[in-house]
């Protein structure tokens, strides 16, 4: 396999590659699979169908996927296999389910390099005495994964209990080899007649991927499977007007910023959001759109837009090859009142319009569950290109490689911490330092530099917190990063969903500093702000045992603490004095103004507002 290959989202790193590369991680594993009673009655029975938008991490193994324990396989097969909406492009409906070479923590295979890496395997279904039953499916290859090559395949395979030697059989097999230009960008549908042989009681099917297991490539992936009796190979239109991809933030490219930043000026943010929506069926579809913005602090509504026969889906032309997608531009929002309050949540939520119920060929199944998409951004103290969900990490595998990221500010504020997540990832980082920089301009020096120890996520998607030595008043573009020191690995959560935050990385690897044009996505990296007048209180009351005094001062100021040393800035960031422990300070030189003072202790540091006169 090629191990080398540099693709738009998937690079793995190698010794001596300095570039800004991604590997995998932990999966989302806290975000179980929900069931639906509007998809299955009870088990798996027919009709038979999945296209996985209501499940998040891994399938529904609770009625359809791999529970049948009596047989020799159950959803431990199945579950190495990863739902999710941003791995594969422009899928018929929300969410799709992934074949790569990762299992479900995002580790290796084990054994072998190349082979069978993931499978999907349905429950069993009982056929006797159908007649006419058809299996038809989505797929893509790589999407924004590494695409497959030849000799990499993704095959169906159904059961059949009365050969004892050889029960599983191949009936439809796509090799890496064989695929036509544009197969890793749009999703082609397949259908596979299910011949007597097979129409038994214990009837199951089961998909198989075999290429690289050690790591994202030669990825395959699924979507809208749907198995029935009373089908034709044709019977390939289906009246489903589905919402897919991503719901954009109106706040873009954040997905979270300060509160105090976006009542600033409220002019900066377009209030636009799009989302892209798929007609399935060969008909013109007049399909209407509402847009709800609510708090979600208190369920109150900041605004809801109606979209009325705007940007309506057209028909899909080839049941083959689903191209025809819409992006449809959800304009007009008035954001003016969203409250001027701290930690404001607001809720997205864009739905399909029509009341008619939309049933599958006359089935119990509703296909109007993919009609509803949510998002939720928060307004609170911290800017966030990422949505708290990482993909992969990113990072660098060099001594003094450099990485940053850009952000900007419509008021002056105040920095006091950098929230980062260090995920599971092999090789493990932990305990590892790095230093922390904050720059105004790349092409100056840090304005604030300090050491900080790795510390890897103990839970799904957390971030660690970590507190400037020195608060910072910042204005306009201002830029958080880290320099490592060793050759081996760090790496840093990357949210594949926000490709518009790519351009708002760059990386140093020679003393140039660049702006990234490989990766698409979000580094877990978000700077953190106070009010001035909370940055007094950085330690429990307990633990302010040292006296400062006088303040305001006329430039002697005495300490009593047990301490080392101090450090008295400005709040650009400037120091005006380090010195080591003594009895009194001698500050007369300075101008008259607000500054802090830092006590550096055995049990910690302590700043302090000291007012010179």
């Amino acid at each position: 396999m090629r191990k080398s290959l540099i693709v738009i989202l998937i690079l793995f790193t190698h010794l001596g590659v300095a570039q800004l590369t991604v590997k995998p991680i932990v999966k989302n594993e806290a975000i179980k699979s929900r069931s639906s009673s509007v998809k299955v009655v009870n088990d798996a029975s027919l009709p038979f169908w999945d296209d996985f938008s209501i499940t998040t991490g891994s399938p529904d193994s609770i009625r359809i996927w791999g529970t049948d324990t009596t047989r020799q396989w159950n959803y431990e097969l199945s579950k190495n296999v990863f739902v999710n909406s941003t791995l594969a492009i422009n899928p018929p409906s929300f969410n799709v389910v992934t074949f790569d070479g990762l299992d479900e923590n995002g580790a290796f295979h084990a054994g072998t390099d190349i082979g069978l890496a993931d499978e999907l395997v349905s429950d069993t279904i009982d056929l006797q005495g159908r007649a006419n039953v058809v299996l038809s499916f989505y797929w893509q290859a790589g999407g924004n994964v590494e695409i497959p090559e030849a000799g990499d395949s993704l095959r169906l395979q159904f059961y059949d209990p009365l050969n004892e030697n050889n029960p599983w059989n191949t009936v439809w097999v796509k090799d890496g080899g064989e695929l036509e230009s544009d197969q890793d960008s749009v999703f082609t549908q397949d259908s596979v007649h299910v011949s007597s042989q097979f129409l038994t009681q214990k009837f199951a099917f089961r998909f198989q991927s075999f290429g690289d297991k050690d790591g994202p490539f030669d990825a395959w992936h699924l979507d809208w499977i749907y198995l029935n009796e009373n089908r034709f190979n044709d019977d390939l239109y289906y009246v489903d007007r589905g919402l897919t991809g991503q719901l954009t933030s109106p706040l873009t490219p954040f997905k979270s910023m300060p509160t105090n930043q976006f009542k600033a000026d409220e002019s900066e943010f377009s209030g636009d959001q799009t989302v892209r929506a798929f007609n399935l069926d060969d008909r013109f579809q007049p399909t209407d759109y509402v847009l709800v913005i609510r708090n979600e602090n208190d369920n109150s509504l900041i605004d809801m837009v109606s979209f009325a026969g705007k940007d309506p889906l057209i028909n899909n032309p080839d049941p083959l090859r689903v191209t025809e997608d819409r992006i449809i531009l959800l304009d007009e929002l008035d954001l003016s009142a969203i409250p001027n309050e701290d930690s404001i949540v607001i809720s997205s939520e864009v739905y399909l319009g029509n009341s008619d119920d939309l049933f599958l060929d006359g089935t119990q199944i509703d296909l109007k569950i993919n009609d509803t998409l949510r998002t939720e951004y928060l307004l609170h103290n911290y800017y966030a290109f990422d949505d708290g969900t990482a993909e992969y990490a990113a990072g660098t595998n060099i001594d003094g490689a450099q990485v940053a990221v850009e952000y900007w500010l419509e008021v002056e504020d105040t920095l006091t911490h950098v929230d980062i997540h260090f995920p599971n990832i092999d090789p493990i980082s932990a305990g590892t330092l790095i230093e922390l920089r904050v720059f105004r301009n790349l092409n100056s020096e840090p304005v604030r530099s300090q050491d900080i120890t790795v510390m890897t996520a103990t839970k799904i998607d957390e971030f660690t917190r970590y507190k400037l030595s020195n608060p910072i008043v910042l204005s306009d573009t201002f830029y958080i990063g880290y320099e490592q020191s060793i050759n081996d690995y760090i790496g840093i959560g990357f949210d594949a969903s926000n490709a518009e935050a790519a351009e708002h990385i760059y990386e140093n690897r020679t003393g140039q500093w660049e702006q990234n044009v490989r990766l698409k996505g979000a580094l877990m990296i978000r700077p953190v702000f106070a009010d001035v007048s909370d940055i007094t209180l950085n330690a429990d009351k307990e633990d302010l045992t040292t006296k400062v005094y006088p303040n305001p001062t006329t430039g002697i100021v005495s300490i009593e603490s047990d301490y080392s040393a101090i450090t008295l800035v400005d709040f650009s960031g400037k120091i005006w004095f380090k010195e080591i422990a003594k009895r009194t300070h001698d500050f007369t030189s300075l101008q008259a103004g607000l500054y802090l003072l830092t006590i550096h202790t055995k049990q910690g540091d302590q700043t302090i507002k000291i007012i010179k006169k």
